[in-house]
Parts: structure tokens; C-alpha cells; sequence
């Protein structure tokens, strides 16, 4: 019986002590107070996803980490189907008439968040790069290695913004400098952000999230319910489309 004991107490033994390193790593990756400051980000020259600090109210999601953007040297790329291809300098690109909005981005993860976000509208871009007829939508690439697909049609609605100005200061690395989109009545997979590229194409595309993900291409968000991080995640029912406060 001896040998028994022995086996059941180092058995005990070590369920303890793996039990403690997963305790202590929940709390790592919880993003509590005094913690934070561990945050791998934080003082990293990448960028990637985080939620602690004063992302607690409005989360970073990224598809993989990327060096930090230079906004000296960052150009937008525009081609494929359009007459004039552009090379174009963030302050280009601040040139554009500006446009303003409030608007709340919805994850599919059911949270929410909102800000004021400023830029311009792509219409402004068409006109100096005047895309092709046969062109049906635009593909955008991004500094995280993230694609995504928009309709032409979607990419010129009213509600749809290149921001590059986020509560009244420049977009932050995490929330997508230099450019990112806002399209807020699909769900935010379907607003890439540090944009690099925009290419005209004549064939509807799929984004990073349709091919790895169970989401629909279309993206709009559905009728159900939203936890918005910045009403402390209290649950409310939404009819689908834009949410309006």
C-alpha cells in the first residue's frame, strides 16, 4: 500500500503545482490592474492584439503581429482597374475633403465599441484614380498581412470612412494607423485597418476571416445581441445593420 501513497501524493502534488502556473497565467492574460504592465506590446516596436489598459474599452484585434507604420515613409498603394494608379503620402491622403462621424464598430465576438472618427470618403479617391468600368469592387491589404474584399457599392455608402483620425487625435498603431476603414453597419472584420494597399478588381474577393473563419462574405451584422465595452458590457438587443445609440 506504500507504494500506492506515494504515487497518489506525487499525483496530488503536481495538480497543485500546474494548477498554480495556470492561475498565475490567467491573471497574466487577464489584463487586471498591475498587470498590465507586462504586456508584451506595450513597450515592443510590434504591434498586436491586447485588451488591457486603456484598451479595456475598446479591444485591438489583429490577424498577426507587424513592425510599427513610419508615417514619414508609409505611401498607399492604389491599383488594378482604374486609369491612374496613385502612390499617396499620408498627407495626401489628409488633403481630402475631411469627413467626420460617430460610429460603433461590432465584433463578432458580440462586444462593441465607439468612437469619433474622421477622414475622408473613397468617392475622393475614385475621382483621381477613376477606376475601370468592369471594376465591381476593391481588395485591401494590410500591414498585418490581413485582406479584405469591399463592393464598390459598399465602399461608397455614406456611412463607409477611410479614418485616419480616431477621437480627435491621429490613429493610435493599434487602432490601425495610418488608415484603416469604418463600415459600421457590417461587422468589424470587414473594416481592415493599417492599410497598405488598395487594388481595383472586376471579381468579388474574399477577405482573411471568410477563408479561416465561419463568416459570411457579405458581413452585415444580423439581429441579436451586442455587449458594448463601453456601457460595461451590459447586454442589449439589436435589430441588425448599424448600431445607433
Amino acid at each position: 500500500m506504500r507504494p500506492l501513497k506515494n504515487i497518489q501524493r506525487r499525483t496530488f502534488i503536481t495538480k497543485c503545482f500546474w494548477g498554480t502556473v495556470g492561475f498565475f497565467l490567467t491573471l497574466l492574460q487577464s489584463g487586471r490592474p498591475g498587470f498590465s504592465a507586462l504586456n508584451f506590446w506595450r513597450s515592443s516596436e510590434y504591434v498586436g492584439k491586447t485588451r488591457d489598459g486603456v484598451y479595456e474599452k475598446f479591444y485591438i484585434q489583429y490577424y498577426k503581429s507587424f513592425k510599427r507604420i513610419q508615417g514619414a515613409s508609409w505611401q498607399l498603394k492604389i491599383s488594378g482597374l482604374c486609369l491612374n494608379p496613385q502612390i499617396i503620402s499620408l498627407d495626401g491622403l489628409k488633403a481630402l475633403p475631411l469627413k467626420k462621424q460617430v460610429s460603433r464598430i461590432k465584433c463578432v465576438e458580440c462586444w462593441s465599441a465607439k468612437a469619433r472618427w474622421a477622414g475622408f470618403s473613397m468617392i475622393h479617391l475614385e475621382k483621381m484614380v477613376q477606376p475601370l468600368p468592369e471594376a465591381v469592387g476593391v481588395i485591401f491589404r494590410c500591414a498585418d498581412t490581413y485582406v479584405e474584399y469591399l463592393s464598390l457599392e459598399d465602399c461608397q455608402h455614406e456611412r463607409t470612412l477611410l479614418a485616419h483620425t480616431m477621437n480627435d487625435k491621429a490613429l493610435t498603431d493599434e487602432h490601425g494607423f495610418p488608415l484603416r476603414v469604418i463600415i459600421p453597419y457590417k461587422y468589424g472584420y470587414k473594416s481592415p485597418k493599417a492599410i497598405l494597399e488598395i487594388e481595383y478588381v472586376d471579381t468579388p474577393g474574399r477577405g482573411t476571416w471568410n477563408r479561416i473563419g465561419p463568416y459570411s462574405v457579405d458581413g452585415t451584422i444580423l439581429p441579436g445581441y451586442d455587449h458594448p465595452l463601453d456601457r460595461g458590457k451590459k447586454r442589449r438587443r439589436i435589430t441588425g445593420g448599424e448600431i445607433f445609440d
